[in-house]
C-alpha cells in the first residue's frame, strides 16, 4: 500500500464538504480537517482513508510457456506494483490454436503465477494471454 503526500487545501466560508479529484486507487490518504472561528479557538479531526481497488492497469510480466508433448506450463510474474491498483486475487488465462481463433479457451486461477495446461494438440502452435484480476 502506497502513501502519497498531498498539499493542504484551504476552503473558506461556510462549505461543509470538499471533493478531491485525481486520487489513485488502493492508496492510503490521511485527511485532516481543521476549522477555526477566526480567533484562537480551533478544532481538528484527522482520519486515514484507503481508496478502493481498481482493475489492474498493467499486464502480468515475463509470461513464458514451457511445452511438453501434450501440455504446457505457463509461468508469469504479477504486474508491476504501481499498476496493480489493489491486491491481485486471480488471473484469467486465455489460449487458442494459432490457426483457429474460434478455439479460444479460458481458465481462471487464484493468485498463483503458474498453470499447467494439458490435452493440447501435439505439433500445434498456441497463443496465450494472461490478465490480472483484483
Amino acid at each position: 500500500i502506497t502513501e502519497i503526500y498531498m498539499p493542504s487545501i484551504t476552503v473558506t466560508g461556510t462549505k461543509l464538504e470538499y471533493t478531491v479529484d485525481g486520487l489513485s486507487p488502493y492508496v492510503n490518504y490521511t485527511v485532516e480537517c481543521t476549522s477555526s472561528n477566526g480567533e484562537d479557538s480551533c478544532d481538528s479531526n484527522k482520519d486515514t482513508i484507503r481508496m478502493p481497488s481498481a482493475e489492474p492497469s498493467g499486464p502480468p510480466l515475463n509470461l513464458r510457456a514451457e511445452p511438453s508433448s501434450k501440455s504446457a506450463i505457463l509461468r508469469w510474474h504479477p504486474p508491476a506494483e504501481k499498476y496493480r491498483n489493489g491486491v491481485i486475487t486471480a488471473y484469467l488465462i486465455k489460449y487458442q490454436l494459432s490457426i483457429d481463433p474460434s478455439s479460444q479457451m479460458n481458465k481462471t486461477v487464484g493468485a498463483e503465477t503458474q498453470l499447467l495446461l494439458d490435452n493440447l494438440m501435439t505439433g500445434e502452435t498456441y497463443n496465450f494471454t494472461v490478465a490480472a484480476i483484483n
